[in-house]
Formats: C-alpha cells, sequence, structure tokens
C-alpha cells in the first residue's frame, strides 16, 4: 500500500494507539472537577485525547496515545503517574494497548463483572491483534 492511502487508512506507521482506562475514586463529590482535571493536565498536557463517560466515583475512557513515534508508552507512564499522585483515585486499571481505527476492543469494566463462579477470579485481559498489525 502506498504511503499515502496508508496514512489515510492510518495503517502501517500511521496506526493510532490506545487503551481503555478504568478509573475508580474514593469520593462521589467533585467527579466535574476531577473530569476536567483529568482531561487538563493528564490527557491534553501529553498531546493525547480520550473519549468515553462516568458519574460520581467511576470514569471509564479510551485515551488515544498515538503513533509509535510519538512514543506512547512516555505518555502512559506521565498519565499514570499523574493518577497515582491523586488522593481521590482510589484505584485504576488499563486495558490492553490496541489499534484505535482498526483493533479489537475488549472492554474491561465488562469482564470485571464477569466473575469466574468456580473460583471468584477475574479473567485475564486479552488483546487479539491480526498479525498483519503486530510490532
Amino acid at each position: 500500500m502506498k504511503k499515502r492511502l496508508r496514512k489515510k487508512k492510518h495503517r502501517g506507521e500511521f496506526t493510532e494507539w490506545g487503551r481503555q482506562l478504568l478509573i475508580i475514586r474514593n469520593r462521589k463529590d467533585g467527579f466535574d472537577e476531577f473530569l476536567d482535571a483529568f482531561i487538563e493536565e493528564a490527557i491534553e498536557t501529553n498531546g493525547c485525547c480520550c473519549g468515553g463517560g462516568g458519574s460520581q466515583d467511576k470514569l471509564d475512557v479510551v485515551v488515544e496515545l498515538g503513533r509509535r513515534s510519538d512514543d506512547p508508552s512516555a505518555r502512559l507512564k506521565r498519565i499514570t503517574a499523574w493518577l497515582d499522585a491523586r488522593p481521590d483515585v482510589q484505584s485504576w486499571r488499563m486495558g490492553e494497548e490496541f489499534d484505535i481505527w482498526h483493533g479489537d476492543f475488549q472492554d474491561i469494566d465488562e469482564e470485571m463483572e464477569q466473575v469466574n463462579p468456580a473460583n471468584g477470579l477475574q479473567p485475564p485481559l486479552i488483546s487479539v491483534v491480526p498479525p498483519d498489525r503486530r510490532r
């Protein structure tokens, strides 16, 4: 595929990567202020975008981390460091990396609700990436 088409179709070196992020807060008040701070300080400051929603003590978003050349792992580390520094964040969970435009998205919130009745353990996170998209 020619470079122009790879760019248009978000393939090859133009693939944009993302992860699902599930944040549980230890309080129900101040959600709007938390959301504003999260978007401004953790997401936009790192050159990322996100989409999703939540209410009161739970936020579920997909964070677009950019292309491989944008160093998505460094962006992710800065976002998680911001979450770790917040006193109002009880816990957070990150899903597997996936191709934002063409990848298989597996909702970690649904996985958390699907508990194995035999042993009470959660199933592991699995991301399926076709061989032609692996790096």
